[in-house]
């Protein structure tokens, strides 16, 4: 279901899992669904090479985690200035998938093509001037600065309130971005490529995803894109700490951990491992809790594989959702992974 640039959309996951859905539908079939540990998971079958983007927020893509304030402080923070920034990394991303090694072919037309048909969410704010005056701006800048980028064509999914935004509270939005990289073969084997911004960095340690840039190094949970390309299915999923439980933990960083079994466990189910994930949505309750056990957990235990990411502080109108024993939530994962194929119906 897409909405109209601005309109406040209230409601758990389930919204947000079903405008992403919306946005793959593009270009993908359902073939099925199924339980698997308490989890309930879509299958998608992708008809081209799917590019799916990590949040877009206004500074530097490749910067310190944890977070260095001061890495952002050249910036221009009015809403305007941030729109714009978020929507040129947008097209800076699809652009750069040339300069990276691809396992399908692009045509020459296939980037510009693709670009035009962007499939957009934006997550706004309700600090500065409120949300609503926020995403009134994020609507209209976005109409023109679209145009002006090549994506004059692209459909705004939705946009959703928050509170804070990961990278730093004086940014007021993130933006996603998918493409569909329409004409180009799916390929014949199944992967999950990942795409970086190869002109931002002066070198990558992939294997524990530190970028060197300046002279400085960075150390990176995420990336800016993965294309996801072959004869595979997306599962699509939301999960908790309290997915097929009765309770949680109270600890908002043992409750990251426990999502993280969680999560390792339903892709060993349906056959694929953590090399599958492509995209993860991080709802997060009181950010300035919970915001290193969310961006460092992974890595410490050794998952170093970066992600298409976003972390995103919820709102007091869009909360996450308690235990069945009434415990809150402090962290609701939002999935795509590739995972080995199903005959449709079979689920």
């Amino acid at each position: 279901v897409a909405a109209l640039p601005g309109k406040r959309m209230t409601a758990s996951n389930g919204k947000w899992q079903s405008t992403l859905r919306s946005g793959l539908a593009r270009w993908c079939t359902t073939v099925g669904s199924c339980s698997v540990h308490g989890v309930h998971v879509e299958r998608l079958r992708p008809s081209c090479p799917l590019l799916l983007l990590s949040g877009a927020t206004p500074g530097p893509f490749y910067h310190s985690h944890p977070h260095d304030p001061s890495q952002f402080d050249h910036l221009h923070f009015d809403m305007a200035s941030q729109v714009r920034a978020n929507l040129k990394t947008v097209r800076d991303i699809l652009d750069a998938l040339g300069e990276n090694e691809l396992p399908f072919h692009l045509d020459g037309g296939c980037i510009e093509r693709s670009r035009r048909h962007a499939q957009l969410l934006h997550w706004v704010s309700n600090r500065g001037q409120g949300f609503a005056a926020n995403a009134r701006v994020t609507a209209d800048i976005s109409r023109a600065a679209c145009k002006e980028l090549g994506m004059g064509l692209a459909t705004t999914l939705a946009t959703f309130e928050t509170s804070g935004n990961v990278s730093d509270r004086r940014f007021l939005i993130e933006t996603f971005a998918m493409f569909g990289l329409e004409g180009a073969e799916l390929g014949q084997t199944a992967e999950t490529v990942r795409v970086d911004l190869v002109s931002q960095f002066d070198a990558v340690d992939e294997e524990s995803s530190v970028y060197s840039v300046g002279g400085q190094r960075h150390f990176m949970p995420y990336v800016p894109a993965y294309a996801v390309c072959g004869p595979a299915d997306l599962a699509l999923f939301s999960l908790s700490a309290a997915s097929g439980e009765r309770s949680a933990p109270r600890s908002g960083e043992e409750q990251v951990h426990l999502a993280i079994d969680k999560l390792l466990r339903v892709l060993s189910t349906l056959g694929a491992t953590f090399d599958g994930v492509a995209l993860l949505w991080n709802r997060v309750a009181d950010l300035d809790a919970h915001e290193e056990a969310v961006l460092m957990s992974r890595a410490r235990r050794g998952l170093t594989r970066p992600l298409a990411e976003a972390v995103l502080e919820v709102a007091d109108a869009d909360p996450n959702s308690h235990a069945p024993d009434g415990t809150p939530l402090a962290i609701e994962y939002i999935v795509v992974a590739q995972v080995p194929r199903r005959r449709a119906g079979s689920d």
